[in-house]
């Protein structure tokens, strides 16, 4: 084989593992406002262009999926593959802010130096890159574990509740600080982020919606107290994303990261 073709094909095979770990995870409804009594269809996406999927989560990744509403919440098991979504159905009787979330378990990745630079670069994580920098570590080859949680806002009928700005617990999440179906175009969302519990600062946001490509809309940094503005400048559907990363120095790896998503749609 000859050594040009030997080295498109490793160019090739790089690209395709960095841009496997980049993709984000969206819940995408089929409708963001719903009838009571309506069925709602979601669909768990993964992908670099929201809300387009290129690949199904499979079934055994999923940690978490529930549907939290005023009343209470519950896990939901009745799903399928359907094209390159994960999918399911839920009926939604009580009016109400509906917040549906999932979580994905911990999967291993092994990247080059080089891979794992440019990932850090191109995904906002240029804290570690820095670190690594710092460390004199930018030749290191890396192995990460990294998990995903996402979740969606889904309103049904006209009565607005406070169900999206209570933390679920999960391991990372974005919450509101208000309820964005009562915002609109033009006005801004306060968002917090949570890490275990706890206010993230310096961790790096961005949003998009429909239209972007692999491009973002925007993005920000949180402040000490984890929370960040973000611009609601287009009507439709919306998604505020982050990665963040720490370096854990384990025996079976050194980094791992959390992906978030929260979508929602504006009016």
């Amino acid at each position: 084989m000859k050594k040009t073709t030997i080295s498109l094909i490793a160019l090739i095979m790089a690209l395709s593992v960095c841009t496997l770990l980049a993709h984000d995870m969206w819940l995408v409804p089929h409708k963001f406002h719903l009838r009571p009594g309506e069925n709602l269809v979601l669909s768990a996406n993964t992908g670099m262009d929201f809300p387009k999927s290129l690949s199904a989560v499979t079934p055994d990744r999923l940690s978490l999926f529930k549907l939290v509403g005023k009343s209470g919440q519950k896990n939901l098991i009745d799903f399928k593959t359907v094209g390159n979504s994960l999918t399911t159905q839920i009926g939604l009787k009580e009016v109400g802010t509906y917040v549906i979330a999932t979580a994905l378990r911990q999967k291993e990745i092994r990247l080059t130096a080089k891979e794992f630079n440019e990932y850090l670069l191109s995904d906002g994580i240029t804290n570690i890159y820095e670190l690594r920098k710092k460390e004199g570590i930018l030749d290191k080859d890396a192995v990460e574990y990294y998990s995903k949680y996402a979740k969606t806002l889904v309103q049904v009928g006209d009565s607005l509740d406070d169900t999206p700005i209570r933390p679920l617990g999960v391991l990372i999440e974005i919450v509101p600080a208000t309820n964005p179906y009562s915002l609109k175009k033009g006005d801004e969302l306060e968002v917090k982020v949570l890490y275990r519990g706890k206010p993230l600062p310096q961790a790096e946001l961005a949003w998009s919606y429909p239209g972007m490509g692999e491009e973002f809309a925007g993005s920000t940094v949180t402040d000490a107290s984890g929370n960040a503005m973000v611009p609601l400048q287009k009507s439709g559907p919306y998604v505020i994303r982050l990665t963040y990363m720490e370096w854990v120095k384990k025996p079976t790896h050194e980094w791992e990261s959390y992906w978030a998503s929260l979508t929602f749609e504006v009016n």
